[in-house]
């Protein structure tokens, strides 16, 4: 429309010109001053206008048809799924522009999608593994973000599915040596029994007690073997407030007679505080109860048992120590597995199933806590750690696992198949863009300037014709009325993005008034701007000031919502210099949005503006302005 137009108006002109010189011509100067004549020079140039601008536009909308025909096939082939198709537009205006862009977008589509499907096959064939870049706030970085996730979740449940037939496995294995072994001893003192094998009837009674003996043994062992599997298969919790203060209090006066029969002492550490918790009190005694029996039967030589309970952030902290026979370091990792004993022979004595350290730790994870075991010359200690909210808050390992490792990856797919100058100075082809779009306004105007400023160059009769177009009378409506009315300024600062302005000051000698205003840059938005209340900057004398002018001191001044007045007086015994550099540091705003709502924002406005005196001082008090003063 733009080149139409100037091409229109260039034709226009230039048969002006042309009528102009073939006036002098004889035979051609008949016909022109016939058309002036009846016809009128007007006329004839917009008649010549009207004709001219559709075969101009014609012919300057041919490449542009031509480029919008090729986008719009290269957007059909896009619309259709056929990526990386790449649409050829010649030149350097604002259609080249956009046909990059399609091009890159379709590239890009293409290679991230090429980069999809092989990730997804990549899955399908096992290797959970392999992660999908991620385009940040991209769609399709959503769909790679959901995959890598799918991904993930597999790999875990794979794990966990594998982990559980081993579990089940191992299960199965310790269950049926440690079932096989007490009732081994039961059948074959039962056979003896049965085929009369005994001299009299003690005999018997002692092999009747050593299986009742091996029954109660294998009874406990399936009763706790059946507490262990229930806990670990997902029991309901039944969750309460639990002090547990007074839930290991209670438990630890429950085992005194056990202590006490066995010569210890249980001595109960507790910090201040309030220790409640949400829990399931009777799996939490259960799990407390088997530290502690262990804690009797393997520490016996130490006469003592020590419960600290403490609070560490929203964890609760408790610790039960004893001070016996050590556990050896080789044992440490494994003393919470299944039917695993730090020494047969010493377990089998005590009547150790090998499950209650088990159980414990099971009970202690379904509340979303953890449990660790230390050991050492001097103590040993079991430390149970639960969250005071309960295991809602806790119970997200496998979620943040997953999300930990998506976290690992490349989240922005680095750049590929893109053109050299869209990868370097990509602001010089902008601008170079910019320029040549502009360059048809330019030459409009340039005509338009022209024409107007022509008058009567041209000796043609043709300017006859136009007066008005060409009228001296129609220059004043363009003089300017518009005035200065703003307050002068002296110096400014930005930062943060606002900006302190500061305008004119007054000094007559015995104070000093400065004015300043806040103003928003870039940065912040107009909207932004607006919803701030006041802004209000906290002005501090600089250290140099104080010492080259003694005595200056800061007054309240008036400040308003984000403009307002500094006033400095002098307090010294001799009147400040006529002139000095005042600095100030300003490295804070107050920020209102409204009552109650203030925000500090730290930063660095400050400024320093040479004084000079401009008022004086009269008799009655009032300052006016010194005739030869002038600021610099």
């Amino acid at each position: 429309m733009v080149a139409s137009l100037v091409l229109t108006g260039a034709a226009i002109f230039l048969g002006y010109v042309m009528a102009g010189a073939l006036q002098k011509i004889e035979y051609v100067a008949v016909p022109i001053n016939w058309l002036i004549e009846y016809a009128g020079s007007v006329r004839v140039m917009i008649i010549t206008g009207i004709v001219l601008f559709p075969i101009t536009f014609f012919l300057t909308s041919l490449r542009l048809v031509r480029d919008l025909r090729e986008i719009n096939t290269g957007l059909q082939e896009i619309s259709a799924g056929r990526f990386g198709q790449v649409v050829r537009v010649k030149g350097k205006d604002e259609l080249s522009v956009i046909t990059e862009s399609m091009n890159q977008l379709s590239s890009e589509w293409d290679h991230y999608l090429a980069e999809i499907t092989r990730g997804l096959g990549e899955i399908a064939s096992g290797q959970f593994d392999h992660q999908i870049p991620e385009i940040a706030d991209h769609q399709l970085g959503e769909v790679a973000l959901s995959i890598n996730r799918m991904s993930m979740q597999l790999k875990h449940s794979i794990a966990e599915e594998r982990k559980a037939e081993k579990t089940k496995n191992d299960l199965i294995t310790g269950v049926s040596h440690d079932l096989r072994t007490p009732l081994t001893s039961i059948l074959g003192f039962l056979e003896v029994i049965e085929n009369d094998r005994y001299q009299d009837e003690v005999e018997m009674r002692y092999y009747v007690n050593i299986a009742y003996e091996k029954s109660l043994a294998l009874q406990r062992l399936i009763d706790e073997l059946f507490e262990y599997t229930r806990v670990n298969n997902g029991m309901p919790l039944e969750l309460s407030e639990l002090n547990m203060t007074g839930l290991i209090g209670q438990l630890a006066e429950e085992f005194v007679p056990i202590t006490e029969s066995a010569g210890m002492e249980i001595r109960l550490n507790v910090q201040e505080g309030d220790f409640k918790i949400q829990a399931d009190g009777a799996l939490l005694v259960r799990a407390y109860e088997n530290i502690l029996a262990n804690a009797i039967q393997y520490g016996r030589m130490g006469k003592y048992i020590d419960i600290d309970i403490a609070q560490d952030g929203d964890m609760l902290v408790v610790r039960i120590q004893n001070y016996g026979v050590p556990i050896p370091e080789r044992d440490l990792p494994f003393i919470f597995d299944r039917f695993y004993r730090v020494d047969s022979s010493r377990s089998k004595q005590t009547g150790g199933t090998g499950l209650g350290l088990a159980i414990t730790k099971s009970i202690v994870e379904v509340h979303g806590g953890g449990i660790t075991a230390h050991s050492n010359k001097k103590a040993t200690w079991f430390e149970t750690r639960l969250s005071r909210f309960g295991p809602n808050q806790t119970q997200v390992a496998v979620a943040e696992e997953v999300q930990n490792e998506i976290n690992r990856l490349p989240t922005v797919l680095p750049e590929q198949d893109l053109l050299p100058k869209q990868r370097i100075f990509p602001w010089l082809r902008h601008l170079s863009l910019s320029r040549i779009a502009a360059v048809p306004m330019i030459l409009l105007l340039v005509c338009a300037v022209v024409l107007f400023s022509m008058k009567n160059s041209f000796t043609s009769n043709l300017v006859v014709k136009l007066p008005s177009v060409f009228s001296e009378n129609e220059d004043s409506t363009l003089t300017s009325t518009s005035g200065n009315n703003e307050m002068a300024l002296i110096t400014g600062k930005t930062d943060k993005g606002y900006t302190l302005l500061i305008h004119d000051y007054l000094f007559d000698g015995q104070s000093l008034s400065i004015q300043y205003s806040m103003k928003h840059s870039n940065q912040i938005s107009e909207l932004q701007w607006v919803k701030k209340k006041s802004v209000k900057p906290t002005f501090t004398l600089d250290a140099s000031t104080i010492k080259a002018v003694p005595g200056i001191a800061t007054d309240s001044g008036v400040v308003l919502a984000k403009n307002g007045t500094i006033r400095f007086h002098f307090t010294g015994s001799s009147p400040p210099p006529d002139q000095f550099l005042l600095r100030i540091n300003v490295n804070q705003l107050i920020l209102s949005d409204g009552p109650g709502q203030q925000d500090l924002l730290s930063g660095d406005w400050s400024f320093e503006i040479p004084v000079k005196k401009n008022y004086e001082r009269k008799a009655n008090g009032q300052s006016a302005p010194l005739q030869d003063s002038t600021d610099f």
